[in-house]
């Protein structure tokens, strides 16, 4: 049975939409903050840490949050600081986050001004704002804790940039680049540790690449034949499978992480954007963003679940316990299931 807790933000029809999607989960969702994009779980403190950023350049409005999973509700925020030598106020806004709970910091990118810095988890105060042009375009950010490295891809360019997590230096670069003569433009990026392996897609060439963690360098380029618009990937460590995401084709792909055969193609709804796995279930998230839906689904493609979440889903992130955490965004200032959260709980 689905056990639905609606926030004020919903309406009786958003409400009972929901209601009709699933009996496997139980569905929460509250408002939270215009702009939505990005989240990410810190496991140390339990909280999880979320983007927002509001309209095009200049952005003015911008916030880094840091909110309570249990209640979703914002516990504390801070604004970053002015991009440097503007004069009308647009903000070194933030958009992709992850979290280096080792070291107690929030990575994010700046992708108005290529740039990423880097706060306190404990009270989100500024450690380091890198300079603009630091890395173009810079779109998701990776910890590997591991290796004690930072990666950040760009849809600018075919480079992840490479931090130091500790002394957070620029380190070498790494380049990738398939078969083909067109320049990959990469989008999500998604890790391996157990296996050493960091995974990252093009929009353009819908390719995935692998590549070495230890070493730093490319070891497969992936054909992905049936995606149209890779924009997003997770990884099932134990299983050996990688999930791509791809918002013009609508679709998932289930490639063997061995040799980059696809094994499953899977339509989950327009706008297949962004993808997130839970080990514990063994279930992946799809943020549908022009379905307005997520997308449940199996390492054998079936899907178990099509739960609407408000408009423009944008992004997925898994805690320690298996919930998954949708962000969403909006379709105008009167739209009723605009910018909040929502919390998705296996409770099979």
């Amino acid at each position: 049975t689905l056990a639905l807790s609606a926030g004020c933000a919903t309406t009786p029809h958003a409400s009972a939409e929901a209601a009709t999607a699933t009996d496997e989960f139980i569905v929460q969702y509250e408002p939270l903050a215009p702009g939505l994009y990005e989240s990410a779980y810190g496991a140390k403190t339990g909280h999880l840490y979320v983007t927002s950023a509001v309209g095009r350049p200049p952005v003015k409005t911008s916030q880094l949050l840091k909110v309570d999973p249990a209640g979703l509700t914002i516990e504390a925020r801070t604004t970053p600081p002015l991009q440097a030598g503007r004069d009308d106020g647009q903000l070194q806004a933030v958009y992709g986050v992850d979290i280096d709970d080792a070291r107690g910091r929030v990575w994010v990118t700046n992708t108005r001004g290529g740039s990423i810095a880097v706060y306190r988890e404990s009270d989100l105060g500024l450690i380091k704002q890198f300079p603009e042009g630091t890395v173009p375009h810079s779109r998701d950010v990776l910890v590997d804790s591991a290796n004690t490295r930072v990666y950040v891809s760009s849809p600018a360019s075919n480079l992840i940039h490479v931090f130091d997590a500790t002394t957070l230096a620029p380190l070498q670069e790494i380049a990738v680049q398939g078969p083909g003569t067109e320049t990959p433009k990469l989008m999500g990026l998604a890790l391996d540790a157990a296996h050493g392996k960091l995974y990252a897609v093009s929009l353009n060439t819908n390719e995935l690449f692998v590549i070495d963690t230890a070493g730093r360098h490319l070891e497969h380029a992936y054909a992905l034949p049936g995606a149209q618009g890779a924009s997003g990937v997770a990884v099932d460590s134990q299983g050996g499978r990688v999930y791509v995401a791809s918002q013009k084709s609508g679709n998932v792909l289930i490639v063997d992480a061995a040799n980059g055969t696809v094994l499953h193609d899977v339509a989950t709804g327009a706008g297949a954007l962004n993808v997130a796995f839970d080990p514990k279930s063994r279930l992946a998230y799809v943020a549908n963003r022009k379905a307005d839906t997520i997308t449940v689904l199996d390492s054998e493609g079936r899907i178990h679940a099509q739960i609407p979440t408000g408009s423009a889903p944008n992004h997925i992130t898994i805690d320690d316990q298996g919930d998954a955490y949708v962000l969403n965004k909006g379709k105008g200032k009167n739209d009723p299931t605009a910018n909040r959260i929502t919390r998705i709980h296996a409770g099979q």
